[in-house]
């Protein structure tokens, strides 16, 4: 599959992976449709790509299912079809047992999970009429075990990776329609900027990582290699190796300390 003269749609193009997406895509001439709540952003990203190629963009903030749908028809009416969809709007926020909320898990779960399901729901029926088209949603590299302090995050980005597996073979073999799962480790998106971790790669080799792997249509798109030894490795664990792994360093670097805990320490 190559992008050159494709139709592509990209969700969460205002930052990070989704905005570095946009710029190599369209260096590679595919007509480029951008939307994410910050519009002011989609600007000066369209102004450059258009040096390259055409470029439309919109506000949509993907937990609006009215949104979601004006993006597909203004897709539509500019382009007339879409080849390609990368659905990879993502919010990262801490639950702390101490302060366990389920509001928390509620809106990491819409705009996650659910802000990709609103997606490939509108998708799909145009997608079924192409002869070919890809849909291609980030979820995580660790999606199979929790982790501590993250269990919004993980929760809901291990439910769009099942949903996508759940959608693949039926999908391809029906409809053409290639449903591909990109799961990275550690990449240095401002949605970590709070969160170091060590071995992050930059968003613009996180791009290249799943621009190849597009292309070559892999069904799982998994990166760096390195994070992915270590993480696959810790799935293998028995749950009691596993929970014997010290909390704070699962957790990382920069977790905040609920405030509860920090008047104990004070007055402790």
């Amino acid at each position: 599959m190559e992008f050159k003269d494709k139709v592509v749609l990209i969700s969460g193009a205002s930052s990070g992976i989704g905005a570095e997406l946009a710029v190599k895509i369209a260096e590679e001439k595919a007509k480029i449709a951008l939307f994410a709540r910050r519009e002011e952003k989609l600007a000066e990203i369209a102004e450059n790509i258009s040096k390259h190629t055409r470029c439309i963009y919109k506000k949509c903030d993907v937990t609006d299912k009215k949104d979601v749908k004006e993006a597909v028809e203004y897709t539509l009416s500019n382009f007339g079809r879409i080849d390609v969809a990368f659905l990879n709007a993502g919010v990262l926020i801490p639950t702390p047992i101490q302060t366990f909320n389920v509001d928390v898990i509620v809106k990491t779960m819409q705009v996650n999970f659910f802000g990709a399901v609103y997606f490939i729901e509108k998708l799909l029926p145009v997608m079924k009429k192409q002869e070919k088209s890809i849909i291609a949603a980030t979820s995580t590299l660790p999606d199979r075990r929790g982790v501590p302090g993250w269990g919004a995050y993980g929760s809901s980005k291990a439910a769009l990776s099942w949903l996508m597996e759940s959608l693949r073979a039926e999908a391809e073999q029906k409809y053409n329609i290639k449903m591909i799962t990109i799961k990275p480790g550690s990449v240095k998106s401002p949605m970590i900027k709070d969160y170091p971790r060590r071995g992050a790669v930059e968003p613009e080799k996180a791009a290249e990582y799943i621009i190849k792997g597009v292309k070559k249509e892999k069904k799982v798109i998994q990166f760096p290699l390195s994070q992915v030894f270590i993480i696959r490795l810790t799935d293998l664990f028995p749950s009691f190796a596993y929970d014997l792994q010290p909390v704070d360093l699962m957790k990382g670097e920069g977790y905040p300390e609920p405030e509860s805990e920090t008047r104990e320490k004070k007055h402790g």
